[in-house]
């Protein structure tokens, strides 16, 4: 697949999982803002532009990279949704709950970084909230309406509810959630752990890197293809 400026990113890591791995590696935003072209995310993202040109030039001289083994645009969109919500809603529910423990924890027995966590803590606690009324409003309303729909295709029947305006909401809901990542990353430093850092805390970073790759892949699959 050949690539150009005005290649589409959030297509670019639709066919190919090297091109998700090389935007995490650099912080560009493929999953909420997946419509801007590849000049235009490089060209608003705080790196060397022919460093990531030379990458991406790599990366079209390798075979394609994939990351289910299997073309995931295929799926029936039931079979997507229940994807999402059985690996990366399970996933992210529960990281949330030893991510909020650990904080707690840590800033109660006066680790060094206490500072630094007690400055993420009003952010992560709204991502927190914010992801678990998201991924509820996602299971009980707009993954069923998804799935009825679906049904009624395949009794070629017609659709009398869209489903437009509740996929709007949850992409404005991601936009809100990337926000406050992104606040937390940068406190965080992306995560850079050194050996002057407790065990405690390089564990907690280690456990948020986890959950920013993940959410990435997640709002993916959601913004870039599912919706």
């Amino acid at each position: 697949m050949k690539v150009f400026l005005d290649s589409i990113i959030g297509e670019l890591a639709r066919k190919d999982f090297a091109y998700i791995q090389l935007f995490q590696q650099y912080g560009i935003d493929f999953y909420c803002n997946g419509d801007r072209t590849l000049q235009e995310a490089i060209s608003n993202s705080k790196v060397d532009f022919d460093e990531v040109l030379s990458e991406i030039k790599l990366i079209q001289e390798k075979e394609k990279a994939s990351l289910y083994k299997v073309d995931v645009e295929t799926w029936p969109l039931d079979l997507l949704a229940d994807y999402i919500q059985k690996t990366h809603h399970k996933f992210t529910d529960q990281i949330l709950v030893k991510l909020r423990k650990e904080m707690e924890v840590m800033i109660s027995s006066n680790v060094q970084e206490k500072e630094i966590l007690e400055r993420i803590h009003a952010p992560f606690d709204s991502l927190a909230k914010e992801l678990g009324a998201h991924m509820k409003r996602e299971e009980l309303i707009l993954f069923p309406a998804i799935r009825r729909m679906l049904i009624n295709v395949e009794k070629r029947e017609p659709i009398n509810n869209s489903v437009e305006n509740p996929v709007d909401q949850m992409m404005h809901e991601h936009q809100s959630q990337d926000m406050l990542l992104r606040e937390i990353r940068s406190v965080l430093q992306n995560y850079e752990v050194n050996k002057s850092q407790s065990s405690e805390y390089i564990k907690f970073l280690k456990m948020m890197k986890e959950l920013d790759l993940d959410l990435s892949l997640h709002l993916h699959l959601e913004n870039n293809i599912l919706f």
